[in-house]
């Protein structure tokens, strides 16, 4: 018992932030991991939620239960099942503490009914004359052995196995790692029709998911998610396209722009860059800086005015702090081989005020941009 209460302390200190440590009381170790963020968790019940609340939520491989405590806020039913029974109990005892906490308010569920059984996308625990009213979660475990495992064949399930049971329900939502080719993705999936979206929390990556049936019903092929921890939501939808030409001399007066990785990851930045006229800076590869003339006014990027490029020595980077009177240092790294911590150290200089530098690879030579004082005043 002390060693059971002490590890749930110990999670609960690690994961803090992340997940919702007063509806999630019981976890595992393997289990807190592999746990959805609870904001990811419940911007995602609110999407089922839409697809009608009388249908069934079944969360396939539900772990400790973060996502079904999040479709169990919206929905009078939930089904969980789970290969492991100590976490498919966690899940079970998480759900149970909250039962008396749900208020129906706001399409709230007063409390959901549910069934949680050991078992996978493969035993499902309802009969096939309700799939069409079910809509399935499915999370499959890409360390089945322990070590992280790249091959989607070896998962638990294997990717094909789930996108095959998806396509015998009303809907699904299929949670893969947003580094997933989607060649692979598209191999596993077959002929079955899926919208796709990238969704990062408070500007770091944290999933790719698949939406198929009516969870995909007018909904964008394809759509980059950036979520807030205070609940905010924001998003954009394209199709793909290249990036503008590169620019490879940037200047004083024009303007940093760093975009949310979602944008990145879904292969969205070329069609926002030419949107809002922005065009990257020349870099060995993908993720990094834009610059444009103007500030970008949308929530899934910032700007900031460049006031000065040097190439990023310790000396001329230091002369041009001390002609700023920059001091506390803020660095911002892209395709450079240090750290922003170390470059902090590197560059710091005895200014009174506090400063924010780009660090980043443009046509093959190391930059250093300064952008505008006052880390206060940054949007």
């Amino acid at each position: 018992m002390a060693r059971f209460v002490s590890l749930q302390a110990e999670l609960a200190r690690q994961h803090r932030g992340r997940l919702d440590g007063a509806a999630l009381p019981f976890l595992t170790s393997k289990g807190a991991e592999q746990a959805t963020a609870t904001a990811v968790a419940r911007h995602r019940a609110e999407r089922f939620a839409r697809a009608g609340l009388d249908r069934i939520p079944w969360d396939a491989c539900c772990g400790v239960g973060s996502d079904l405590l999040a479709l169990a806020e919206r929905f009078d039913r939930v089904l969980a099942t789970d290969l492991d029974p100590d976490t498919l109990r966690c899940a079970a005892a998480n759900l149970a503490c909250t039962q008396d906490r749900r208020p129906r308010d706001h399409g709230l569920s007063t409390g959901a009914s549910w069934l949680a059984a050991i078992g996978d996308a493969v035993t499902p625990p309802f009969l096939p004359t309700v799939e069409a009213q079910v809509l399935g979660l499915f999370d499959p475990d890409r360390r089945p052995a322990g070590s992280r495992e790249g091959r989607a064949d070896r998962w638990s399930p294997a990717l094909d196995t789930v996108f095959q049971a998806a396509a015998n329900l009303g809907g699904a939502c299929v949670k893969l790692p947003p580094s997933l080719e989607e060649s692979n993705l598209s191999r596993a999936a077959g002929d079955l029709s899926l919208a796709l979206s990238w969704t990062s929390l408070d500007g770091e990556m944290k999933e790719l998911s698949a939406w198929s049936g009516v969870l995909c019903a007018d909904a964008p092929r394809r759509e980059a998610v950036s979520l807030r921890s205070s609940g905010e939501a924001r998003s954009y939808s394209s199709s793909t396209q290249t990036l503008p030409e590169a620019e490879r001399e940037p200047r004083q007066g024009q303007w940093l722009v760093e975009l949310d990785p979602a944008l990145w990851r879904a292969n969205l930045a070329g069609a926002f860059a030419a949107e809002h006229g922005a065009a990257p800076l020349e870099a060995p590869g993908p993720g990094g800086f834009l610059v444009a003339q103007a500030p970008l006014a949308h929530p899934m990027a910032r700007s900031w005015q460049v006031k000065g490029v040097v190439p990023a020595d310790r000396r001329r980077v230091r002369a041009l702090l001390r002609e700023h009177a920059v001091g506390p240092l803020t660095v911002k790294t892209r395709h450079h081989p240090q750290s922003a911590e170390a470059l902090a150290m590197r560059f710091r200089s005895s200014g009174s005020k506090a400063g924010l530098l780009a660090v980043t690879r443009v046509a093959g030579r190391a930059l250093a941009l300064l952008l505008e004082e006052g880390l206060d005043e940054m949007p």
